[in-house]
């Protein structure tokens, strides 16, 4: 029996097109899976938030958010740690302990996964968005950036959240995997969770 339909067959070329566009789809579902699993499995952290900026023309509303973590000083941190391997564009993992006031405080930077984390304490992996001030001084600090700077939510309500944000009425939920990866799982708006529900 001809597999033709009306004489026509798949070529190698519609054929590699098929196979290509399995490939890019399982990336795509791959990635969404990894998201999903980060945020169902992370470990669950509320960090207070700053807004920047309240409007994407193609993603409706989000708020871009800056955490009182970063920037890091160098004399702030416990025993006065060096930024080595820390330039600009580099990978950084911050780890944080949780104070009294149960708020998550930078104990220490480094450009590779710390050999061994207290209980209790949470490694976040960023990207060094600048470096400044003389190595080894009082001055050097390190601006971290952690992928959970943006936070889309529905069309109309950035400048209200910006409003909570400036009375200090928001927190992110942040999940964080076991490899440092971060994602926001949603808002504490006035003590009441906002999530987005899982995709499955």
């Amino acid at each position: 029996m001809s597999n033709s339909i009306g004489g026509w067959r798949p070529g190698p070329t519609w054929r590699w097109l098929c196979v290509a566009a399995v490939i890019q789809t399982a990336v795509l579902w791959s990635i969404v899976a990894k998201r999903q699993a980060l945020l169902r499995d992370g470990k669950e952290i509320a960090l207070p938030v700053m807004p920047v900026d309240p409007r994407d023309l193609f993603r409706g509303d989000y708020v871009t958010l800056g955490y009182e973590l970063t920037p890091i000083k160098s004399m702030a941190l416990d025993g006065r740690p060096s930024f080595d391997g820390l330039s600009k564009g580099a990978i950084a993992y911050v780890t944080l302990h949780q104070s009294v006031d149960e708020s998550w405080l930078v104990r220490s930077i480094s450009a590779k996964f710390p050999e061994r984390v207290d209980n209790g304490d949470i490694v976040i992996r960023g990207r060094v968005a600048y470096h400044w001030g003389t190595a080894g001084s009082s001055d050097e600090s390190i601006d971290v950036r952690f992928g959970i700077e943006r936070y889309f939510v529905p069309e109309g309500t950035g400048a209200l959240l910006e409003t909570k944000v400036r009375d200090k009425a928001i927190k992110a939920l942040v999940a964080v995997g076991a490899d440092g990866t971060a994602g926001i799982k949603g808002l504490l708006i006035d003590g009441q969770r906002h999530e987005d529900p899982p995709l499955f």
